[in-house]
């Protein structure tokens, strides 16, 4: 298996894909560094590739850019027949708002529903990861619940507690003696993916006939 995208590349994940995983600079921003590719040493994550590889309900993907470089990671875990699984996706800091993620997603979509079969995506995403609940939005996933996480990371102090992300502190919450961080509950069906991309392709019809 592998997908060609326009300036993406998916594949199954090697071994050898960690080199690059381990290099990946951590993010600068409190945001996003709950997100960070874990900072272990190479044999903690090769004993962590070599689990997951043998674990039926997943599976693990690399994605590359257009050189060829190793810019992200993409996981299905709970893998239930051909019924569900859910989503998990990374991108290294060097490689974030640069459309890649968007991309590897719609391709990924297009094989998961349509080549794989499965009849629905589902994920969960910390609601302070505001740039993430944007993009699964964009792509037509839908919130279907929620529920809280211990906010057990220390950026999600400075998050709590500096001024310029005041407007994070509703999805925060004290249960006990613990801090707890929002994360929201997203699904997306075949025919919620199809219906998207049919819209997104009428508008680019309608936007060229307006010329």
């Amino acid at each position: 298996m592998k997908l060609q995208g326009l300036r993406v590349t998916i594949r199954p994940m090697a071994r050898s894909d960690l080199d690059a995983m381990i290099q990946w600079r951590p993010f600068a921003d409190p945001l996003y560094q709950p997100f960070d590719f874990p900072r272990w040493d190479k044999g903690e994550h090769v004993r962590w590739f070599e689990w997951r590889s043998r674990d039926t309900s997943r599976r693990l993907y690399a994605v590359d850019d257009e050189r060829h470089t190793v810019i992200g990671s993409l996981t299905l875990r709970e893998i239930d027949g051909r019924r569900s699984a859910r989503l998990g996706i990374t991108i290294g800091a060097d490689f974030v708002s640069q459309g890649y993620g968007t991309e590897a997603l719609r391709l990924f979509l297009d094989y998961y529903f349509e080549t794989l079969g499965f009849a629905q995506m589902i994920l969960d995403v910390a609601a302070t990861n505001l740039r993430a609940v944007h993009t699964y939005s964009s792509l037509g996933f839908r919130q279907v619940g929620q529920h809280y996480r211990v906010a057990d990371h220390p950026s999600y102090q400075r998050l709590r507690k500096e001024p310029r992300y005041r407007h994070l502190r509703p999805m925060f919450r004290r249960q006990g003696t613990q801090q707890q961080v929002l994360f929201y509950d997203m699904a997306l069906t075949r025919e919620e993916w199809l219906a998207t991309m049919q819209d997104k392709a009428d508008q680019g019809a309608a936007a060229l006939g307006g010329l």
